[in-house]
């Protein structure tokens, strides 16, 4: 319910400031900042960028960008996802996932396309290609 407020309000915000959401690419964009704190299921429509902790659920239909010194324990389905900061538990990109030098994964990854940087971490499994087309390809 926390959750539900938080969101209710910085939308409010944004709509008061903007006339409409923060919009980057034509989609909204949901930002936590360094002290800000998300436990729960997010089912979000646009990018979210985490900049502080998070722990539950992402289902995103933009981009996830998890900062440099941000800290999730979350599942993660998004179309691109970036880790700077420390993430555990798997990640879904249906197109890429890119892992900064400081970066540290510990979950299984399901990903189209996978870009790692020299230091950083990657513990888990993980499945690369477009699942559908393996699958029925004959």
């Amino acid at each position: 319910m926390d959750v539900q407020e938080a969101v209710a309000e910085s939308q409010s915000v944004a709509n008061a400031e903007d006339n409409g959401d923060a919009r980057r690419d034509g989609q909204r964009k949901f930002t936590m900042g360094p002290n800000d704190s998300l436990e729960g299921k997010l089912v979000y429509d646009g990018h979210v960028h985490v900049d502080g902790r998070a722990e539950g659920e992402f289902r995103v239909t933009g981009n996830v960008d998890i900062a440099t010194g941000a800290t999730a324990k979350i599942s993660i389905e998004a179309a691109n996802v970036t880790v700077k900061g420390t993430v555990e538990g798997p990640v879904t990109a249906k197109d890429k996932l890119t892992l900064g030098k400081n970066a540290k994964l510990s979950g299984d990854v399901v990903v189209r396309r996978l870009q790692i940087e020299d230091g950083a971490s990657l513990n888990g499994h993980v499945r690369m290609g477009d699942g559908e087309q393996h699958a029925s390809g004959g």
